[in-house]
């Protein structure tokens, strides 16, 4: 009789390795990429090979911890991401350029609210037995409206910190 429990303890090996390419990614990303071409410029649109080897780092993270809800992750990232180009679209009166805010602001804030959610769904709300997707809908919407405000209004806050120890007083 064969032993059904090796394609399970194989696919498990092969997330864990996902997993790890993603957190090394990740590293090289931060510790060597961001660096180099940060020291070039000061604009985040010129830092093509810092966002493309995060978004990798994401990917590969992504699917060595969902498995085979990677794609929910992935409907969850994308329609996340349109809730946030919403919201930041009506939240701003019509003014010139507030489609641009909407763009800039809000698809960001929707990736790293679904991101968010995803760790807060996964440790808080699996157990929930009773009104779990009101639950759910009700934290992702905290969530969202919380990362919205702090990137809508929050400003540079590490620009602002520095600054305040800079001051001669």
């Amino acid at each position: 009789m064969e032993n059904i429990s090796q394609p399970a303890k194989a696919f498990t090996n092969i997330r864990k390795a996902f997993l790890i390419a993603g957190i090394i990614t990740l590293a090289i990303s931060v510790a060597v990429i961001f660096p180099i071409e940060s020291s070039k410029t000061y604009f985040l649109e010129e830092l093509p090979y810092t966002f493309l080897t995060l978004a990798i780092a994401l990917l590969l993270g992504m699917f060595g911890l969902l498995g085979n809800n990677f794609f929910k992750g992935l409907l969850l990232l994308f329609v996340s991401s349109i809730v946030g180009f919403i919201l930041f679209y009506f939240a701003f009166p019509v003014i010139r350029g507030s489609a641009f805010i909407s763009i800039w602001l809000g698809i960001p804030s929707g990736i790293i609210a679904a991101l968010v959610f995803m760790v807060a769904n996964y440790y808080f709300l699996r157990a929930a037995k009773s009104y779990r997707l009101l639950k759910q809908i009700i934290v992702y919407s905290i969530i969202l409206l919380i990362v919205a405000i702090l990137f809508g209004y929050g400003g540079d806050w590490i620009y602002d910190i520095t600054e305040y120890f800079k001051r001669d007083d």
